[in-house]
């Protein structure tokens, strides 16, 4: 479940309790946006809203994703902590690699990198990326990510990263670094799912939309020589049983349902019970 959209996400009450709730219900995971600024107007036009504009304002708090994790990571024991989705280009990878792995020693495991291109132009520049290179930022980045966190002495030559002959320590519990979660609603974002991703989270799709690009993920993934049955797939939480079901017989392993902080712990408990009794209880009858 992601949990921002209010005021009280920035509480460490509200952090913590609502951790801690959600994880005494049996949720698996809990999952965190990022945005480093909201542009207080802004053109670009976002993807998943008939409007074009975001429900977060520039007026949300929207606390750093991993710092936010890393606090509520010491206050639960079995909660997987995500990022919905990490804005990979506007990250330095080196220093990436480096906070993601520590919140993943620390937490034991239990972190998963939600990661994606962007969609806002203005955050972009704000921070200083180029927008038109996000993509290929975004490839090279997981890669060199992943050398430095499998590599004893890592060395990397991209084009828009390099560093010989480093060490970056502590090392992500698995061999093969922090699981990345691929955001992306592009058939771009499913060949990325595919070719490098250990899970893809296809934002704003319909179950025939889904289904194309599990496909193109497939295909991808066949022709980088993956299994593609490895790769965890999950979307929002449908509102009725059968669409859940539709999800499921696809791949479907995951639903993310939006909770709002400003409901309280209490609100967020009971969202999520309605959802497990009307939704998940009913998937196996």
């Amino acid at each position: 479940m992601p949990t921002y959209r209010g005021d009280a996400v920035a509480t460490p009450d509200y952090a913590i309790g609502v951790a801690q709730a959600v994880e005494a219900m049996g949720v698996e995971s809990i999952w965190v946006a990022e945005h480093v600024v909201v542009p207080a107007a802004y053109g670009s036009r976002y993807p998943y809203a008939a409007d074009g504009r975001m429900p977060l304002s520039g007026d949300d708090p929207i606390p750093d994703p991993l710092d936010w994790l890393a606090f509520v990571a010491g206050a639960t024991e079995r909660l997987l902590l995500g990022t919905a989705i990490l804005i990979l280009p506007e990250h330095h990878p080196v220093i990436l690699a480096k906070r993601l792995a520590t919140i993943d020693v620390l937490s034991q495991g239990r972190l998963r990198a939600g990661v994606g291109v962007g969609w806002l132009r203005e955050e972009a520049e704000a921070v200083g990326v180029p927008f038109e290179q996000r993509g290929a930022r975004t490839d090279e980045y997981i890669l060199a990510m992943r050398a430095l966190w499998s590599d004893d002495v890592a060395s990397f030559d991209g084009r828009f990263v390099r560093f010989g002959g480093v060490k970056s320590r502590p090392r992500p519990t698995r061999p093969e670094g922090v699981p990345i979660v691929v955001g992306g609603h592009s058939p771009a974002a499913a060949r990325r799912a595919g070719r490098m991703g250990d899970g893809f989270y296809p934002l704003g799709v319909n179950p025939d939309e889904l289904a194309g690009l599990l496909e193109v993920m497939g295909n991808e993934a066949a022709a980088s020589g993956r299994d593609a049955g490895a790769i965890e797939v999950m979307t929002h939480g449908p509102r009725d049983v059968e669409q859940a079901r539709r999800l499921v017989d696809l791949g479907v392993q995951r639903f993310l349902i939006s909770a709002r902080p400003d409901d309280g712990v209490e609100g967020v408990r009971q969202l999520v019970g309605r959802y497990q009794e009307r939704v998940l209880a009913q998937l196996g009858s």
